[in-house]
């Protein structure tokens, strides 16, 4: 009789401690629970945060395209540069290439685009696309003072004619 009373007893101690760290791990899943659900919201507002602020960004953004000719069969393409909405030419050339430029009263120059020009008789020149008519046109304005719209096509040509 006292085997199986001892055998009872450990049992109900086994169960007991059983009992006792299912009630710890409980404790321990609850409270890390509701630190996961602290963590979740404060990330979920710092997320909302930074798409906010993002569209912010991108509100003021707008893209252009640009085409660098060199006047030797070679062309570099920059399609769909994201500049800042009232950049100009002039600081969009200085994000893409490496220039060397003049300025004047009649504003900036730009005389070598990737170190390409320089040439007695051979200018940098840039054309924006019309988009009604499907033609390249120039401007008859220095590139620090044409503002870029967005979508916006120009090019750089490397050549010795004015138009």
């Amino acid at each position: 009789m006292i085997h199986k009373k001892n055998i009872w007893v450990w049992i109900s101690l086994g169960l007991l401690c059983l009992l006792i760290v299912s009630l710890y791990m409980a404790a321990t899943y609850y409270s890390e629970g509701e630190r996961y659900k602290r963590l979740y919201e404060q990330y979920k507002s710092l997320y909302e945060k930074i798409v906010e602020e993002y569209e912010n960004i991108m509100a003021r953004m707008i893209k252009v395209n640009v085409l660098i000719d060199y006047g030797n069969g070679t062309s570099e393409y920059h399609n769909e540069i994201l500049v800042q909405r009232d950049s100009t030419l002039f600081e969009v050339m200085k994000r893409i290439a490496k220039i060397d430029y003049i300025t004047s009263e009649y504003g900036v120059f730009i005389t070598h685009i990737n170190g390409v020009g320089g040439e007695t008789g051979k200018y940098w020149l840039w054309y924006f696309l019309n988009v009604t008519s499907g033609e390249w046109e120039m401007l008859w304005e220095s590139c620090d003072k044409h503002i870029m719209q967005d979508g916006e096509t120009v090019a750089w040509n490397y050549t010795a004619s004015w138009g």
